[in-house]
Parts: C-alpha cells; structure tokens; sequence
C-alpha cells in the first residue's frame, strides 16, 4: 500500500469526504491510536499533519509531529483566537475550518509545505492593518516604495496597495468594482514579481521600502 504524505487526525464520528477530495491517498486516523502509540498505518513522517482541535491531547499531537518533522495544520469545528494562539503555541503552522473545501485545504499545505503559515483571512487582515499603519498610505509613499512597486501593472499595484492597507479581497473588488477572482489573480501575480508569498510579507516589504533603516522584526 502506499502510504501517503498527508495525515489527518480526528476523533470517533468526526470525518469529512473533503478531506480525502482534497488528497485522495491521505491516512486518516483517530487521535486515540496515535496517543497510545498504536501507529496504525500512517506516514512515518508526513509532509503535512492536520489535527483535530477538540480531540483527546490535541496540543501533545501537535507537538509529537512537529517533532517528527511535520507541518502541522490545526483544524478547527468552531475557531477561535485563544484555541488558535494554542494551536500556534504547540507548534501548528497553520489555522483551518475543519470543514473547509479542497481548495483550501490545497492552499494551506502549499503554504505550510513552503515555509509560510496559513492562517484565517480575519486573523490575516487584521494584522496586515496593524502592520499597515507603519506606512503613510498609497498616496503618500516614498521613491523606495514607488520603485519597488513600478514591476506592476497600474491593477496589480492599485489591488496590492489596496491590500496593504489592510482590505479583504471583498472589500478590494468593492472598491475597485471587480470581481474577487480578479482581485486573486491580481494579487497571485504582484506577490509573483514581488517576491512574497502572502500579504503580511507583502506589508512587511513595504513597511522596509518606506523606512529603510528601521528594525521590522
């Protein structure tokens, strides 16, 4: 049998056929048979673990594959920002509905399977806002900044600025009345050029742009 890279993890009478739409060849195992050490048949280093919240020892899981060398993925019934910041805090990469359509699931492990994070996009616009109050606003940014966006197309920058200051993709269609897979496709692209792979790398190559000398953490 081959044995696949991705595993999930859940509890009695909790699974989701999107799980298995998303990776067909993926293992999908209950937390207890992993907990007492059952092994079971599952990856001896998955590329990506997702982990039900909720179930028996969760945060241990999180941590045990972690350390097997797993990128793990939280997947939550109902989010929260206080099982989140847990979630973070053992060792998750990223944040997901349990429930979230194949698609997602995809965009998740492709971050996680890179480096990055994936996070809920209220969690991620809310820090971009944050992060974004560093910068004087689009109207007002220095040569650095104008120079390091001058690789867009007049859309691209106009959606990339729009998302720098902290708007959802919703919201940036509203506003520049265009449909939000533009805005994606937009966005996929001036990330692309750019050289970053989300918008708080975004924000964050902005911020160094118009502030140069200043320490971004």
């Amino acid at each position: 049998m081959t044995i696949s890279t991705h595993l999930f993890v859940t509890e009695p009478g909790f699974h989701t056929s999107r799980w298995q739409r998303a990776f067909p060849e993926a293992a999908v195992v209950e937390s207890a048979a992993l907990v007492d050490g059952l092994g079971l048949d599952v990856p001896e280093r998955p590329t990506v673990a997702w982990v039900l919240t909720g179930t028996d020892r969760w945060e241990r899981l999180i941590e045990d594959l972690a350390d097997r060398g797993a990128r793990v993925i939280a997947m939550s019934r109902q989010p929260g920002m206080d099982e989140l910041r847990t979630a973070l805090g053992h060792g998750a990469r990223g944040y997901v509905h349990a429930v979230a359509p194949p698609a997602l699931l995809h965009q998740a492990a492709d971050a996680v399977q890179t480096g990055g994070m994936w996070l809920p996009a209220e969690v991620v616009n809310a820090v971009v806002r944050v992060l974004s109050t560093t910068l004087d606003g689009p109207r007002n940014v220095t040569r650095a900044v104008d120079a390091l966006l001058g690789s867009l197309t007049e859309r691209e920058r106009a959606v990339a600025e729009a998302v720098a200051a902290g708007l959802s993709n919703k919201e940036v269609a509203r506003r520049l009345d265009i449909t939000e897979r533009t805005v994606k496709a937009h966005l996929s692209s001036a990330f692309r050029k750019l050289g970053v792979r989300d918008r708080m790398q975004l924000v964050v190559r902005l911020r160094m742009a118009a502030e140069p000398n200043r320490d971004v953490g």
